[in-house]
């Protein structure tokens, strides 16, 4: 239970009522007999307190600052404070925090994100910054943060969670799922790449926000998984970023062609490797220019290492594939949990009424999705869905909270689970309808 209040004392227990801790008291010297041991009651000594988790308030936030800098060595303090303050959906309530003995020795925070999904929005609890103070640790505090934060989440219709580790099994066994990606691994080539040009390449300006998000709209728009960011969160992006790696240089740049920006990216040079954090790249000639601009500055450190988290069907990924010998190898560094079935399929309903008028408009099967017992009916009457509750006849399409999230997210698995499935033909056809197979998509530059 998320306790928000004053820590209490331990009440005492049914066996120990009407018991009282007592003293033994043996007098010595000469008027001490043999039966002189006798015992009075004991001074009451304050209970331990228990670890509680309650939110985090403006006046102790220098205090879980100072927990996340000692539990993450490689990670400057100052980032934490500029990532979470910066955020403009941001407060200091969003963090969670555990209280042993009056002091702070845990911290995490419900990043308040919504996804990208179609046409449609999906409100997300982004976990980020868990950290536990190293000289607290194996006492359970972090799934006591955990715990508090599924709560925190259901009650505030974050009917879905993510988050990147490289722990994942402290969250496997709280609900979160692994979320396959795709990482480039590529070498720069030697030597510039030809391209026509007309374009100049220049870092970024308020100025160019509207071309940008247009750019991030257009790539976005049929895809799962990228973040839905407002103009705030764009010029935010530019506080934070550069203090999350020590030595590290990022760079927001602009490709203009005739006064107009045609594409962007964002990239995180280090002493050995240069990183697509967010790339806005819409064509091979539009990427050739700054390919050449990431390679002169990588190196200038002496880098030769090219890397990234890029969808398979990108065009950057195709020309690195062609000029770079680029490969992608599964990672799995991402999680999500589902925090309420209801919620989730509500939340995307204009975009499965998209993907219904691409179909014949034709009522529909209705049937049920059960996930690890939540059950929901999905109607889909002419070019309409509508998400109920279950009426009893209804054909019933049993899931695990991972094989729904595969589906949801459009992975490999969700299509595998159906697959193993004795589901219903027409069912079926339009399960794959509305759940399309495309690519989970999130850019490291959103990463927690």
């Amino acid at each position: 239970m998320l306790n928000t209040g004053a820590s209490l004392l331990r009440r005492p227990t049914e066996s120990s009522r009407g018991c009282r801790s007592v003293f033994a008291i043996f007098p010595t010297g000469p008027d001490a007999s043999a039966s002189g041991r006798f015992y009075v009651p004991a001074t009451r000594q304050p209970l331990p307190m228990n670890p509680t988790v309650r939110s985090l308030t403006s006046d102790r936030r220098d205090e879980a600052l100072d927990v996340t800098d000692r539990a993450f060595d490689d990670t400057p303090r100052d980032y934490f404070q500029r990532h979470q303050s910066a955020d403009p959906n941001w407060d200091v309530s969003q963090s969670l925090v555990v209280d042993d003995g009056g002091a702070i020795v845990g911290h995490l925070w419900i990043a308040d994100r919504a996804m990208r999904y179609g046409e449609a929005r999906v409100r997300f609890g982004g976990i980020a910054d868990v950290a536990v103070d190293p000289a607290h640790r194996g006492r359970g505090h972090a799934g006591r943060l955990l715990d508090a934060a599924v709560q925190r989440m259901q009650a505030d219709d974050q009917p879905l969670s993510l988050l990147s580790t490289g722990a994942p099994e402290v969250y496997a066994g709280r609900g979160w799922h692994p979320v396959p990606t795709s990482q480039l691994e590529a070498e720069f080539p030697s030597g510039d790449i030809e391209w026509a040009g007309g374009y100049v390449v220049r870092s970024f300006e308020a100025a160019d926000l509207p071309a940008v998000m247009g750019i991030y709209a257009d790539i976005a728009a049929d895809r799962i998984g990228p973040l839905d960011r407002s103009e705030a969160y764009w010029l935010a992006l530019m506080d934070w970023l550069p203090a999350l790696s020590r030595g590290a240089d990022v760079h927001f740049d602009v490709l203009v062609q005739v006064r107009s920006v045609v594409a962007y990216a964002v990239t995180e040079l280090s002493d050995d490797t240069l990183t697509i954090l967010d790339g806005g790249i819409q064509s091979e000639n539009l990427a050739i220019p700054l390919l050449n601009v990431w390679r002169d500055r990588a190196a200038a450190r002496g880098v030769t290492r090219l890397t990234g988290e890029l969808h398979p069907a990108s065009e950057l990924f195709d020309l690195l594939r062609k000029r770079a010998s680029a490969t992608l190898k599964p990672t799995r560094h991402y999680m999500a949990r589902l925090n309420s079935l209801h919620g989730a399929l509500k939340s995307v309903v204009p975009e499965f009424i998209r993907r219904r008028r691409r179909m014949a408009p034709l009522p529909g099967p209705a049937f049920v999705l059960n996930v690890d017992g939540e059950a929901a009916r999905i109607e889909t009457p002419m070019v309409q869905v509508v998400i109920a509750e279950p009426v009893g006849n209804e054909p019933v399409v049993e899931l695990t909270s991972g094989q729904f999230l595969d589906l949801y997210l459009g992975l490999p698995g969700g299509y595998q689970a159906l697959d193993a499935l004795d589901i219903p033909p027409h069912v079926d056809v339009y399960l794959r309808r509305l759940f399309p197979n495309s690519p989970f998509m999130y850019w490291r530059a959103d990463r927690f």
